[in-house]
């Protein structure tokens, strides 16, 4: 923005890298912020300005050219996490959780609403009735929360409660029979947010053995038309996730096909297929979707293996269905060796770090760190990783995988939230201190002594 002089811009941008030119005379200064070294990228500054007039003060400003990056996609916190068992609902400096009771294979009924940060909310549970709630998604803008059940029922939450504005509910979505993975069956499989549309993506059975999704539209409480999955074993995978910045579904499925959806048009979805080459199921999605690096851990691999793709410049190739190319590689991460193998992923969105953990059992789970940049063409890899044990008695939850990564608003460490068998116990590792070598001390990508520091996490009873 130009002042009321004419003679001194101001700005304030996201963009991780630009010069900006100002002119007035025949010549032009240049302003570098393209952080290297000497040129550090600042989010705004005042006074730039034209070279000196023969005055000796700046000329006034006839023309300016800002030259960089995009700015980086803004994620609203709870967007870009796939469709697991918990959500963390960020929301100032508090951040509270949702925690389903139930599972795939359980018959416990209800859901917790706990403090993690802050002093938000009195702990308590919200009765479900006979219905078995296995995953929780969150819109940070709206403060809602989705929650589906084994069977078709779709619960809207606000607060601690059922959100009153919403009749009925639960809602009802088009699910019908039930589809099965490793980790049980359920009609209504889980759900992820959008919150940018004030969507939330159900993955579901369609009947006569078809898997899908079906859109929530949260601003008037109704179904989209579901769609069913056009991955060549008709699979979903068993936590897909929605980007909102790209507007497509990643589904990575155990059938070891990672199908891209483009809902740009949610009514008329386009899909895109890639197998994928692992020692294992691909069994989770995960994404930094400031960067498009995308990630599937391949269940019952030991060591960890980890497909991970670079989707900013992605080829996209139409047909019935289509299919994708990126780079990529399926990464093996020493020392890595979690509980039924690579499970369950999420990355801390405005981070650019992520956590992999096992099911069903065992307390270790990696802290990853993912790739800063994109979109030059080079093959992604996680640069890297430490591999800690919770103690404390706890063991990981059942299916789908009970674990949610988010930014903490107070100092902005990177945060894994893990719930154990019964959901009886959560505990909060801090995954920036577990890839700081000064904080959590590491030998070959393991924890020195295996268990994490009591600095690092902190357990936390469920009601």
């Amino acid at each position: 923005m130009v002042d009321a002089t004419g003679k001194y811009l101001s700005f304030t941008t996201n963009s991780p890298s630009f010069k900006v030119y100002v002119k007035g005379t025949p010549a032009y200064d240049t302003y570098d912020y393209t952080g290297t070294p000497g040129h550090p990228n600042y989010p705004s500054d005042t006074g730039l300005h034209a070279p000196l007039a023969s005055s000796g003060k700046p000329a006034t400003i006839s023309h300016y050219l800002v030259c960089g990056q995009p700015a980086t996609p803004v994620v609203p916190p709870g967007s870009c996490q796939a469709s697991g068992s918990l959500s963390a609902y960020v929301n100032g400096t508090n951040v509270t959780a949702y925690v389903p009771k139930g599972a795939w294979s359980s018959t416990a009924t209800g859901i917790d609403v706990v403090n993690v940060e802050g002093t938000s909310i009195t702990n308590t549970q919200i009765p479900t009735g006979d219905d078995v709630i296995n995953s929780i998604a969150t819109n940070s803008v709206t403060g809602q929360s989705v929650a589906t059940a084994n069977n078709n029922h779709v619960y809207i939450l606000k607060g601690t409660g059922l959100d009153p504005s919403v009749s009925p509910n639960p809602l009802t979505d088009s699910g019908v029979d039930m589809i099965s993975f490793s980790g049980g069956s359920a009609t209504s499989t889980g759900v992820s947010i959008d919150a940018v549309h004030n969507k939330a993506l159900i993955g579901l059975s369609l009947g006569g053995g078809q898997a899908g999704f079906q859109f929530l539209n949260l601003a008037t409480n109704t179904f989209e038309t579901p769609f069913a999955t056009r991955d060549p074993g008709g699979q979903i995978s068993e936590d897909p996730l929605v980007d909102p910045i790209r507007n497509i579904v990643l589904s990575p499925a155990e059938d070891n096909n990672y199908e891209i959806v483009n809902v740009a048009n949610s009514t008329s979805p386009q899909f895109f297929e890639h197998p994928v080459s692992v020692g294992g199921e691909l069994d989770s999605a995960a994404e930094d979707c400031s960067t498009g690096i995308i990630l599937a851990p391949a269940e019952f691999s030991s060591p960890s293996q980890i497909e991970i793709a670079d989707i900013s410049t992605a080829v996209f190739t139409p047909g019935s269905p289509g299919s994708w190319t990126a780079p990529e590689q399926v990464q093996t991460l020493a020392g890595s060796f979690l509980s039924a193998g690579a499970s369950a992923a999420s990355v801390a969105q405005g981070t650019h770090t992520g956590v992999i953990t096992g099911e069903f059992g065992g307390d270790a789970l990696t802290a990853i760190a993912l790739p800063t940049t994109s979109g030059a063409g080079a093959t992604p890899a996680i640069s890297n990783w430490v591999t800690c044990e919770t103690g404390g008695g706890f063991t990981m939850g059942l299916d789908p995988h009970t674990l949610i990564a988010y930014q903490s608003p107070n100092g902005g460490h990177a945060i894994a939230l893990m719930v154990n068998d019964g959901a009886t116990q959560m505990v909060a590792v801090d995954l920036t201190k577990m890839l700081d070598g000064t904080t959590v001390p590491a030998t070959g990508n393991v924890c020195t002594g295996s268990t994490l520091p009591a600095t690092a996490e902190t357990f936390i009873s469920l009601p």
